[in-house]
């Protein structure tokens, strides 16, 4: 889609400014911030997944997909874990219990898996 927006001169020079700065096209830029800052409203599961995930990576300060692939996102969180204290994973042991109790009381539901 293409989009046309009136700009006015101090906000086409502030775009321009922090495009330049960055590297990017103005378009490339306007658009980067579209990505980073407008809120998702997923229609699907997947979609839905994906949203959590970009939010997850951008808390994380991790490229934004598909600049990820997803196999190299769980590569480098499991090398974070490596460096996870006694008492971070046992918080993150907690958390998992937690879930699985949630997901214990729905019957006939699917349980998460712990993975690692």
């Amino acid at each position: 889609m293409t989009l046309s927006i009136d700009l006015t001169p101090f906000e086409e020079a502030r775009i321009s400014a922090v495009a330049e700065r960055t590297g990017l096209a103005q378009s490339e830029f306007v658009k980067k911030m579209l990505d980073e800052h407008l809120p998702v409203f997923p229609t699907t599961g997947e979609e839905e997944l994906d949203a959590m995930l970009r939010k997850w990576q951008s808390e994380d300060g991790t490229a934004l997909m598909p600049d990820v692939p997803t196999q190299a996102l769980f590569a480098q969180w499991a090398k974070e874990d490596v460096n996870m204290t006694d008492e971070e994973r046992e918080a993150e042991d907690r958390l998992w219990e937690d879930l699985e109790k949630a997901f214990g009381a729905n019957d006939g539901q699917l349980r998460p898996r712990k993975l690692g």
